[in-house]
């Protein structure tokens, strides 16, 4: 009986401490860790999408650099192209930067995602709108 109970309490020991020790969702499907204030590097590369606010809609390119800078341009001219940097920061992608046309300075915000990044533009000009663009 004695040897009966410590067995079967070592085998509960081991699976307890075989599946703390497991990862997650098993082999290749553990996400890498959400960084804060960071360049992700998940998001670096050319995004296309759709803005739309005060001048209409339009398609859009974004440019995410591994440097933190960004570049974005809309196919239509009342979008003036949009330099500056961009970070994740409490779980947001965020842009700053200044407009090509005449210096304006432009916010863009969205939740973060991987894939799809769909969220709002403020210009220090009082403009606004929408943005959603997928990772190409």
């Amino acid at each position: 009986m004695k040897s009966s109970l410590r067995l079967y309490w070592i085998c509960i020991y081991t699976i307890i401490l075989s599946t703390s020790c497991t990862k997650s969702g098993g082999p290749g499907k553990e996400e890498p860790p959400f960084e804060e204030g960071i360049i992700d590097p998940a998001l670096v590369g050319t995004w296309l999408g759709t803005v739309e606010g005060s001048f209409g809609s339009a398609d859009m390119t974004m440019i995410l650099g591994n440097d933190g800078k960004v570049s974005t341009e809309g196919t239509t001219e009342l979008y003036c192209p949009v330099n500056g940097t961009w970070e994740v920061l409490e779980k947001k992608f965020e842009i700053k930067g200044k407009d090509d046309c005449d210096g304006t300075s432009v916010t863009m915000n969205a939740p973060y995602s991987k894939s799809k990044l769909v969220g709002n533009w403020n210009a220090s000009s009082g403009n606004k709108g929408t943005f959603s663009v997928e990772k190409q």
